[in-house]
């Protein structure tokens, strides 16, 4: 691996080598007209600095094709974000979409002069061009949103704003960033080349016309020059601040108090005659069960024998093909339910604590970490999941569950990933906040319900 010095230096060397051949080039043509080296180039900008008029048309330019880049990455994002959640929108734009990718920029120039007229034409032209790819970034980029993460929000009530900070926009930022990258670089040229069409007075557009009348080669340069450095500012600044939003930690505002250890009484939980088959495969046959509060209800049976496929339709991700599942006492369907996934499901940019607020936003990230500590090393916490070790990110996982105010808890295989000393710990943790509460678990060690003190139920093949 080449250290970072010896890298840039590699570039540094890079550069002259092509400016001494442009240079040479200019040399052996010897015509001011046809190419200048860079040292006239340079030059002819020193010029251009010292003019007000440059700093006037610099201001326009930039303002105009920036407003048109801006207008169009709000409002692609806006509109893919609807056409996303409304497919039928996607159906009706997709000839405009069609059409505005595949119209040449001359025939936008031409169009856009005839109907905005020439002050307004870069702003037009850098929001036509760079439209269609923000729209259809925004679909792609939602339509990669983990699934799994999805169903997790289902199942914790994760709506609105949490929902969209933290599942679609990291899912998004990617397919942003490179469409940004493409798009800030077209809104420049088209935007650029619409003023030089249109030659609107005070803008880069039309001094680079003027030097193309007047045949001042070095003035086309400069301005090509200046054209190149001002886009590269804007984008590097522009990805820059985009970056950042991957960033931060959860921002959540509750004035729900957390609930207390009463609200978590539960009924037991009856389920009749439970089918559920995928295709010719029968996973869940007349299951019939009465799964009752006060000891944790531990389903032991072999892997695939449909204890994932029970547990989702208790979390309501998957409907039976036939029976009921329903209170004891109240004959109403369960309602809030808690779940630890086979797979932890965690939102891997974000700490601990903020996984837990998601979740749970009526916890301020003091009482979320006190009770992290419990079950995690402290100097964890606030670092992102994603650098964490296995067995940390499913006690995460657990906490979630257990700190999520439901009178069901359902736990699928939750000692993955522990060695016997840390599950241990975990177990006491578990029972202590499942007091009240009905706890229904898969496992496939006796061992774990022997010492949870649970009741074992086998579940028979099919």
């Amino acid at each position: 691996m080449k250290h970072p010095s010896a890298k840039r230096l590699r570039s540094v060397m890079i550069i002259l080598f092509w400016l001494v051949l442009w240079q040479a080039a200019a040399w052996m043509i010897h015509n001011n007209i046809l190419l200048v080296g860079p040292a006239e180039v340079l030059l002819a900008l020193a010029s251009l600095f010292w003019e007000g008029s440059f700093w006037l048309s610099l201001a326009a330019s930039f303002t105009k094709i920036s407003l048109g880049f801006l207008g169009a990455f709000f409002l692609g994002i806006l509109v893919g974000a609807a056409a996303f959640v409304f497919p039928f929108l996607q159906d009706v734009l997709q000839p405009v979409i069609a059409f505005l990718k595949s119209v040449p920029v001359a025939s936008f120039v031409i169009l856009a002069l005839i109907w905005a007229g020439s002050e307004n034409l870069s702003v037009l032209i850098a929001f036509l061009v760079v439209f269609p790819i923000l729209y259809v970034n925004t679909i792609a980029g939602l339509s990669s949103t983990d699934q799994k993460l999805l169903e997790m929000a289902q199942v914790f009530s994760i709506t609105g704003w949490r929902k969209i900070r933290c599942l679609y926009w990291p899912a998004l930022l990617p397919y942003l960033t490179s469409a940004c990258r493409t798009a800030l670089g077209m809104s420049w040229k088209s935007g650029v080349a619409a003023e030089v069409i249109g030659v609107p007075d005070n803008t880069i557009g039309e001094g680079l016309y003027m030097s193309k009348i007047y045949l001042d080669t070095p003035g086309l340069f400069a301005w090509t020059l200046v054209i190149i450095l001002v886009s590269g500012l804007f984008e590097h600044l522009f990805l820059f601040l985009l970056s950042q939003t991957r960033k931060g930690g959860l921002l959540v505002w509750s004035s729900i108090l957390p609930p207390s250890p009463e609200s978590f009484s539960s009924p037991g939980l009856v389920i009749q005659n439970l089918n559920k088959s995928y295709g010719q495969l029968k996973v869940l046959k007349n299951l019939s069960l009465t799964l009752l509060p006060g000891k944790p209800q531990c389903i032991m049976a072999p892997s695939g024998y449909g204890k994932t496929t029970l547990f989702r339709i208790l979390l309501g991700l998957e409907s039976a093909d036939s029976g009921e599942v329903f209170f004891q006492e109240t004959k109403k369907s369960p309602v809030p339910v808690a779940a630890v996934f086979q797979e932890d499901r965690l939102c891997q940019n974000f700490s601990p604590i903020d996984n837990i607020r998601l979740a749970v936003p009526s916890l301020s990230r003091a009482q979320a970490a006190r009770e992290l500590q419990r079950i995690l090393p402290a100097e964890c916490l606030n670092r992102p999941v994603s650098t964490l070790s296995g067995g940390m990110k499913r006690r995460t996982a657990i906490a979630r569950a257990l700190l999520t105010p439901s009178p069901i808890l359902i736990m699928d295989e939750p000692f993955t990933g522990l060695d016997e000393e840390t599950k241990d710990q975990v177990i006491l943790y578990i029972l202590e906040k499942s007091q009240k509460r009905l706890l229904i678990l898969s496992t496939h060690e006796e061992e774990d319900a022997q010492k949870l003190g649970g009741q074992i139920l086998h579940l028979e093949q099919n």
